[in-house]
């Protein structure tokens, strides 16, 4: 293990004591930060608990550091290519420690009573909606007549009816729905949009576990269900879902000024080459070149 963590307990709070040293290059806590901000911070202690990846860090940034003073010994770093590729990181780099800085410094306004007349005006979208989970035989008419899918489905319906307990092994034994191979004919949301019509207006008219429907015909065949599970809707009370509400007013209000601040920036109309888009194809499209428009044109694949 490359780094010793014992050592630096003490000095935790000290963002240049050194971490590990490598080649005449060092590291310290302060690059460990610059390298940990790449990801969300919710997932610094998921990260920083593998002992492996916490040393390939360490590993990819001295070997990163000495590159890169390789680099700047040869002179690398003056090529005017990679002079300006160095400055718009940099740039992206300050301009998001800018926007961050500007977002903390917001005043967030008081947002109780807000919340109060969200949840109001949209009582409905903090409920939870009714949960009907099915378990269904399909009888396809793809390859046989209507009228024998039917007959089929009336005899599995009787079978199950006769005994809801072997509904599972009817499902393995009858069911034409592909689909029964991962999940034994279990539908989890049998009464959404998503489902046919005629299917889910069956599954909703199921009350209580282990109840038999009788088969109902759509457009892929006739089904028989059994109902698993039917929990109702729930409404949610305001305090059950106040700091919800006010995280959601709270992300847009950030969000609203934000758009404001760099609509500021934006102002104006920006002074462009009127020959931009001639400069850019003819400095970064090879000679010769089809490009996907013109492929297009020519009724030739892109």
């Amino acid at each position: 293990m490359l780094l010793a963590f014992g050592a630096v307990a003490g000095h935790a709070a000290d963002e240049n004591v050194q971490i590990a040293s490598q080649g005449g290059s060092s590291i310290t806590l302060a690059d460990i930060r610059a390298y940990l901000r790449h990801m969300p911070e919710d997932r610094w202690p998921g990260f920083l608990e593998s002992s492996k990846r916490v040393d390939q860090m360490i590993i990819t940034i001295l070997r990163n550091r000495q590159l890169a003073k390789q680099a700047v010994d040869l002179k690398l770093d003056q090529a005017p290519g990679v002079k300006a590729e160095i400055q718009l990181s940099a740039e992206e780099i300050l301009a998001s420690t800018r926007m961050a800085e500007f977002e903390k410094g917001l005043d967030i306004p008081p947002l109780s009573l807000a919340a109060k007349e969200e949840y109001t005006a949209h009582k409905k979208d903090y409920a939870r909606p009714a949960q009907v989970v099915v378990q269904h035989i399909l009888i396809s008419t793809t390859s046989r007549s209507d009228a024998e899918a039917k007959a089929l489905a009336e005899k599995v319906f009787k079978e199950a009816q006769a005994n809801p307990q072997s509904f599972e092994q009817l499902v393995e034994k009858y069911s034409d729905d592909p689909s029964k191979v991962n999940n034994l004919g279990t539908i989890p949301d049998a009464t959404s949009e998503k489902m046919a019509p005629a299917f889910a207006a069956t599954a909703a008219k199921l009350s209580k576990p282990q109840e038999i429907s009788a088969p109902v015909r759509t457009a892929f065949g006739y089904h028989v269900l059994k109902l698993i599970e039917n929990q109702p809707a729930t409404q949610f009370t305001f305090d059950a879902v106040k700091d919800q509400i006010e995280a959601k007013l709270k992300a847009n209000y950030i969000a609203e000024q934000r758009k404001n601040f760099l609509g500021k920036l934006d102002a104006g109309t920006p002074t462009v080459n009127p020959d931009i888009a001639q400069l850019l194809h003819d400095t970064f499209v090879p000679s010769g070149t089809v490009t996907p428009s013109e492929a297009a044109a020519a009724g030739k694949p892109q």
